[in-house]
């Protein structure tokens, strides 16, 4: 299918090609320039109408030869922020240390020994991004000395992703790179935002809807939520009795009545679901592992 869609527009003529050429050929002036401002303690952020890939992967091939980098497509449907953390300390760093958490990974970049790491992250404003917890790893990421990122984005509120103490950390320079090149390799994957509803729809959904909820109906599914993740993908479902139990444990609820109303309200908004195994009713969250886990990762 792609080999196709990548062979019926090659057949079909652009307007404009060498204005294109000159832009992007303009832009590759900039490079010792960014480079420099990279090396001085300051990020980039390039935006602008079109895609920018191309001009990321040029930098790269230009001025990164000798130097520790990382390309990162922020656009992926699954990529979470651990997925970017543990790229760098396995891959770049070549670390096989077991983290207990981000913070532990980001200390670990700090102290590495590795004069310098640039991350090209194409697409920081990513649909699976486009969290507080995540551009918050990814600000304090950026903000280690030895770390320089030179990133893009594209939607039109995207610099709202960020506060004032956001921005200190990432202390970004803005370069506007219009390119007008169509978001093919954006939009080419399967399951883009713009073919179908992905999990990060159903993630924005189902965060929308625990926000309109009361605290003690928030803290209820999220031990759901953690129950699952932790079972891992096979996870079939828990019983009504058994998550009574782990709830009361919590002081989340004093009765069973009163968790029953709860999970209707659940199911009202979908939520979750109920399915029989081996016999017994169990509940289940109806998304994806990998999206529950960004879910537990999100400030929600």
């Amino acid at each position: 299918k792609q080999w196709y869609q990548r062979r019926v527009r090659a057949k079909v003529k652009t307007k404009h090609d060498g204005e294109k050429k000159a832009l992007f050929a303009e832009y590759c002036r900039y490079f010792k320039q960014w480079y420099l401002y990279l090396q001085e303690g300051f990020n980039i952020v390039l935006y602008g109408v079109g895609s920018k890939r191309r001009l990321l992967i040029a930098f790269a091939k230009k001025m990164l030869k000798y130097d520790y980098h990382m390309f990162i497509n922020g656009y992926f449907p699954n990529l979470t922020v651990k997925d970017i953390l543990n790229n760098i300390t396995n891959d770049l760093l070549g670390s096989s240390a077991t983290f207990r958490s981000t913070t532990d990974q980001l200390q670990y970049v700090k102290n590495s020994k590795h004069n310098h790491i640039f991350l090209l992250l194409n697409n920081i404003d990513g649909a699976n991004l486009r969290n507080d917890k995540a551009q918050q790893v990814l600000a304090e990421l950026a903000a280690i000395p030895h770390v320089h990122v030179i990133a893009t984005i594209d939607h039109i509120n995207a610099p709202l992703l960020w506060d004032e103490y956001k921005c200190k950390l990432f202390n970004w320079l803005w370069s506007d790179c219009t390119t007008y090149s169509p978001y093919t390799d954006e939009t080419s994957i399967e399951s883009s935002l713009m073919v179908k509803q992905s999990g990060a729809i159903a993630l924005s959904s189902m965060t929308h809807v625990l926000r309109s909820l009361t605290p003690n109906a928030r803290g209820i599914f999220k031990l759901l939520a953690t129950f699952q993740q932790d079972s891992g993908p096979d996870f079939q479902g828990i019983t009504f009795q058994d998550f009574y139990i782990k709830c009361r444990e919590q002081f989340l609820v004093n009765s069973d009545a009163t968790l029953r109303t709860q999970l209707t309200e659940f199911k009202d908004h979908m939520l979750i679901k109920t399915r029989s195994v081996d016999g017994a009713e169990v509940l289940y969250i109806p998304v994806e592992h990998q999206i529950l886990q960004q879910f537990l990762e999100s400030d929600f």
